[in-house]
């Protein structure tokens, strides 16, 4: 008799504890459903400390978690990092203006005589490419990427669209020298001629004379 109630308390405590678990997982449910989401105002402008930080990797210039489009490790499952969704419209503006002002700045101290010359171009436009890798991995997006690819034409046709290699244009002799050098060689043929005759002749008569 004992053990029969025992039993019967036992099974009462099951019961009810399901009940309470159930409870609790449908009351959670119907916060999940009926929680509401506020839309956030997504706009491109980052935050004081996002630029901020953006602008330390910029000085300290950390490319080494940058993931490029030919880079697959991206694929493995032990990668924790994935690049879901990329910001263009931020990349965008913050190319012009965290990339491309600062190498319009350089630029234009440089002048347009010297914009032409490698050496004096090439520190200037090796920093904007590194400011837009660090960029592009800051908006999740990879590199090099099309946004990154018009910018890259942009800057070509302001600064570069006159370097284009000119080719040399060889002249031709003056035509009194043409002549010259034509009628030189031509009347030395006489001579030669001449010359070689006149040796004949020559060995010739010593032949003769000694026979």
């Amino acid at each position: 008799m004992i053990c029969f109630l025992l039993l019967s308390l036992l099974v009462v405590d099951v019961t009810e504890t399901q009940n309470t678990q159930g409870t609790f997982e449908g009351n959670q449910t119907f916060n999940l459903l009926n929680t509401t989401v506020e839309p956030t105002n997504a706009t491109f402008t980052l935050k004081k400390d996002g630029w901020e930080e953006m602008e330390e990797e910029l000085k300290n210039n950390k490319t080494s978690d940058i993931i490029t489009e030919e880079d697959e490790s991206f694929q493995d499952l032990e990668e924790p990092r994935l690049f879901l969704e990329c910001n263009q419209e931020a990349l965008v503006e913050g190319s012009h203006l965290y990339c491309g002002v600062p190498f319009q700045v350089e630029m234009s101290s440089l002048g347009p005589e010297n914009w032409c010359l490698l050496p004096n171009v090439i520190s200037p436009y090796y920093r904007m490419a590194q400011c837009l890798e660090i960029l592009s991995n800051h908006y999740s997006c990879f590199y090099p990427n099309p946004d990154v690819q018009e910018f890259f034409l942009h800057i070509h046709s302001l600064y570069f669209h006159n370097c284009s290699k000119e080719e040399v244009h060889l002249e031709d002799a003056p035509e009194g020298l043409v002549v010259a050098l034509t009628l030189i060689p031509i009347s030395l043929i006489p001579v030669l001629l001449y010359l070689m005759i006149w040796k004949l002749s020559v060995t010739s008569s010593t032949t003769n004379l000694h026979s």
